[in-house]
């Protein structure tokens, strides 16, 4: 069995060390660095408290997209594909312009391009609820290009909707094999996000298969406008990913569009056997970056709330790939990261996954009290500040793509 110690930060989330004691030469009741409920495992020299956290682990297990362009000759898109799987990888999957701009990047020349893994489907004309059964009967303008199309309740009548729009959703439960409870869920997320929210608090997007289901999905929304799971879409990733980005997606001259491949900034449908560079993707957990700025407290509570958490960075590897986000994307920085510092003992510490601080990448060493402010940043460049936590900035939040059901 794996235990933590764990304090209780000044904003109400906790510290974790791993296995290890963490003293004090100062007076402090234990109440102060303890939780509620693990004063009976307190030991007075120590001031620390265990007790089994299944979400540290968990969230230990999550790894940053890493993007590596391979140097070989140019390839079809089946060959690529290959070469990225035999990397334990894939063809790179674009969630926003952010990941475009990315890859315009790594591509590094004018008129280059690389594939990515977005293919036709074999069944195209096929629409499935987000649970993988199909659905056959669709409007015929569903059915055009590489279109998606996704199916809110409005009115009380289905809808088709453009699936990047945003809108509430309903989840569902099931419980011992039976659909035990519909939940509306009053935030705003495009159809696969809201299938990423519903997989991983509840079962999934609704699936709706007779009337009595339909009812109850209505009698639940309450005549709100929201998502349902039904979703049309002739394309699909390599990596089974969801993602409803589909700016700047050309069709070849030639008209063909089985495969795409990133041309400078725009994404063009071709013949799968041509061949281009490839660009490998791994990981699970991409950064995603809030529309507004925001104290660190409010950047702490959207990125829980909203995704994952705020970004963390636990080694080098990780570090350099935020650093060819950061230079790829032009967020301006300072951005906030995770970072915090405890006011009572002074180590600083990722919040996200109550971890202290191992690697470390500040400007001058890690800020010390009584002089520092208690909040973390890092810049265009990749060095790390101390901030004042209530100046509002960018934030980097993290999204794990990958739930239980995928």
């Amino acid at each position: 069995m794996n235990y933590c110690c764990r304090f209780c930060s000044p904003v109400g989330g906790l510290f974790a060390v791993n296995g290890k004691r963490v003293s004090s030469n100062r007076t402090i009741p234990p109440s102060t660095l303890c939780c509620p409920g693990c004063y009976s495992n307190v030991l007075p020299e120590f001031y620390f408290c265990f007790f089994f956290s299944a979400v540290f682990h968990l969230t230990l297990s999550t790894e940053l997209r890493k993007f590596e362009r391979l140097s070989v000759e140019k390839r079809n898109w089946k060959n690529g594909q290959t070469a990225c799987a035999d990397k334990n990888g894939h063809l790179v999957t674009l969630h926003n312009r952010y990941d475009a701009q990315l890859i315009h990047k790594l591509i590094n020349r004018p008129g280059a391009t690389a594939y990515l893994g977005l293919h036709e489907k074999k069944d195209a004309h096929q629409s499935e609820w987000s649970n993988g059964v199909e659905m056959t009967k669709w409007t015929t303008e569903a059915n055009i290009t590489y279109e998606q199309k996704c199916v809110a309740i409005q009115n009380n009548e289905w809808r088709e909707q453009p699936c990047n729009e945003t809108m509430y959703f309903m989840c569902y439960n099931i419980w011992r094999g039976v659909v035990a409870a519909y939940q509306l869920i009053e935030q705003k997320k495009d159809w696969c996000e809201a299938r990423l929210y519903c997989r991983k608090h509840f079962t999934d997007l609704v699936s709706i298969n007779n009337n009595n289901q339909n009812d109850e999905a209505l009698r639940r929304g309450a005549n709100r406008t929201f998502w349902i799971g039904l979703k049309h879409d002739n394309y699909q990733w390599e990596d089974g990913q969801c993602s409803t980005f589909r700016e700047g997606i050309t069709i070849s001259a030639a008209g063909h569009k089985e495969c795409a491949h990133q041309y400078e900034d725009n994404v063009v449908l071709d013949r799968c056997n041509n061949t281009h560079n490839i660009i490998c993707m791994q990981g699970d957990t991409r950064i995603t970056v809030p529309t507004d700025p925001l104290t660190w407290e409010e950047a702490y509570d959207y990125c829980k709330k909203n995704h994952d958490g705020l970004l963390f960075i636990r080694d080098q590897d990780e570090q350099l790939e935020v650093e060819k986000w950061l230079n790829a994307t032009g967020v301006p920085g300072p951005v906030w990261l995770g970072l915090r510092q405890s006011r009572v003992l002074g180590f600083w510490f990722w919040s996200t996954i109550d971890q202290v601080v191992d690697f470390i990448n500040w400007r001058d060493g890690p800020p010390e009290l009584p002089l520092s402010y208690h909040c973390g940043a890092i810049d265009g460049r990749g060095t790390w500040s101390d901030v004042k936590c209530q100046t509002k900035l960018p934030a980097l939040c993290i999204e794990d793509m990958y739930s239980t059901t995928d």
